[in-house]
């Protein structure tokens, strides 16, 4: 991914973040639960292509439509969440 044009925001809770299950390589941990708080941090992304995911298809698309509500442009919703990405075979990675 080219990560100056595009940003992976994973709105799982932190603890699901640094968990077994891992999370996108490249992703900005912005939970769900405080999304509206982190706002004014994610603005600088607000014109760059922005993926979304959480755990499973709701928990993203909520947070995508959010960020489209709230101005950002490009707001794409991983179908499926972590799950269906792991699933598809695409691989994740730990924090340290």
């Amino acid at each position: 991914l080219d990560t100056s044009q595009v940003v992976v925001l994973d709105v799982r809770s932190q603890d699901a973040y640094r968990g077994p299950a891992g999370h996108i390589a490249g992703s900005v941990s912005a939970p769900f639960d405080s999304i509206e708080q982190q706002l004014p941090i994610l603005l600088p992304y607000q014109n760059s292509t922005v993926l979304v995911y959480g755990d499973t298809t709701s928990d993203g698309a909520v947070a995508a439509k959010l960020l489209t509500v709230a101005g950002f442009r490009n707001v794409v919703h991983i179908a499926g969440g972590l799950q269906g990405w792991i699933e598809h075979g695409y691989r994740t990675v730990h924090s340290q």
